[in-house]
């Protein structure tokens, strides 16, 4: 079968202009930084906890973009596409509010070249921020402040994997990452017409790099050990900063009419992105199940972001997670055929508000619903998940967040597209 190069570039430039206006964030904790992080948006690996370092894949049509030396295994095209539905429930001590949302969380195309190279390409978000937030204060004299975010960054990834020998491989994933991101903060005492405000945007257009070793090594038994580990460096981009800090009021028209300007800021920054690295370890027997283990440090101290006060800590995650097949070649039950997946993480996110730490932990689950006919020769899936985890606190008048976190994906092989031979 011959798929043409320009059919499949039209499809991703659709889906770039779709990604690019969409909200992916429920999260008033995306306020800070570049947003809440929404990288880890393969729903394979997102569905075993998200211990991508370490997962080069039994199956012949899965590419793991998380490490992008993981991928020896990749011997058909595979085309990826994950719709995501997030369902979020915040609370303080006093109110609670929910918040939902769907979006295009993952596109991609990998394929082999040669016996020895892997390619793909890959679209995801990158971050978002998406919050409102209305609070008085009624200690002294009652003051309401409104917070008010929208916007994100979006990732569109290339990525080159080569087997160095039968155990070790190499990799490497630039990505462009583009987009905008808004805050608008007012502040105004009861009775008063008059507002102190803030209005913050920022504009970003950058290259992202990370590299990639993967070892996989078969044991007695058919058992496989797998180790992986990457690093994405660090680096200082370009920010285009809008920034005003102003006094005004709104009139009958509910029209903002400006009282003073008390700072402002335009033009490009420098912003610093820190470095970051990961190492994971499996361990299995080939195309019946696995268990892993993922460790990922983020120098989030280094972060900075021009015309924002705030100091933040390290940010580490530690996952499991792993998958199990009763057969892949099962023809009594369908239900053999299944990949089962399962796992769990915590996240130190490295934000530390009103003295206390913001933590984040969940447990994922998913299931891998073959499409082919074929067992192993034809991986095509029907992939489907879920994560249930909880974000921050109700102490020290901060915001508790339960979060409910649905996803469902299209994996298919290049065998769906070929011409039938017969019938």
């Amino acid at each position: 079968m011959k798929i043409k190069f320009f059919s499949i570039l039209s499809s991703f430039i659709f889906f770039l202009s779709a990604a690019y206006s969409q909200q992916t964030s429920t999260s008033p904790y995306s306020s800070f930084g570049l947003g809440e992080s929404k990288t880890n948006s393969d729903i394979m690996i997102s569905s075993m906890g998200g211990i991508g370092t370490s997962y080069i894949s039994d199956f012949i049509n899965e590419a793991n973009f998380v490490n992008p030396a993981a991928n020896r295994n990749l011997r058909y095209t595979s085309y990826n596409i994950v719709i995501n539905t997030d369902y979020t429930h915040a609370k303080t001590s006093d109110i609670s509010s929910d918040r939902s949302t769907t979006y295009l969380a993952n596109l991609s195309l990998a394929f082999p070249v040669g016996t020895k190279s892997r390619l793909g390409v890959n679209l995801q978000p990158y971050t978002n921020i998406g919050y409102d937030i209305n609070t008085e204060n009624s200690e002294s004299v009652n003051q309401r402040s409104l917070f008010k975010g929208r916007g994100g960054l979006n990732a569109f990834s290339g990525m080159y994997s080569y087997n160095i020998s039968d155990e070790f491989s190499l990799g490497a994933k630039i990505g462009y990452v583009w987009g905008d991101l808004k805050k608008d903060q007012e502040a105004s005492l009861q009775n008063a017409n008059l507002i102190s405000g803030i209005f913050n945007k920022q504009e970003y257009g950058f290259f992202d790099y990370t590299l990639g070793v993967a070892y996989r090594k078969k044991l007695s038994t058919n058992h496989l050990l797998k180790i992986g580990a990457t690093y994405t460096i660090g680096h200082t981009v370009d920010a285009d900063i809008n920034y005003l800090y102003s006094t005004y009021y709104y009139n009958n028209n509910n029209e903002k009419v400006s009282i003073d300007t008390l700072n402002y800021v335009k033009g490009t920054h420098d912003a610093k992105l820190p470095s970051s690295y990961s190492i994971g370890v499996a361990y299995g027997k080939e195309h019946k199940w696995s268990l892993g283990a993922d460790l990922k440090f983020t120098n989030q101290f280094k972060l900075k972001i021009p015309e924002e006060n705030f100091d933040y800590k390290n940010k580490y995650r530690i996952a499991v997670g792993g998958w199990y097949l009763p057969n892949i070649n099962g023809f009594r039950s369908y239900f053999e055929k299944i990949i089962y997946r399962y796992g769990l993480y915590y996240e130190n996110t490295g934000l530390n508000v009103s003295n206390k730490t913001i933590d984040q932990y969940g447990l994922t689950a998913g299931l891998g619903l073959p499409l082919g006919k074929a067992g192993k020769h034809d991986p095509s899936m029907l992939n489907l998940g879920i994560e249930l985890g909880q974000r921050g606190s109700k102490s020290n008048g901060l915001i508790k967040e339960n979060f409910v976190n649905f996803k469902v994906g299209f994996n298919f092989d290049d065998l769906w597209f070929r011409k039938r031979q017969y019938d």
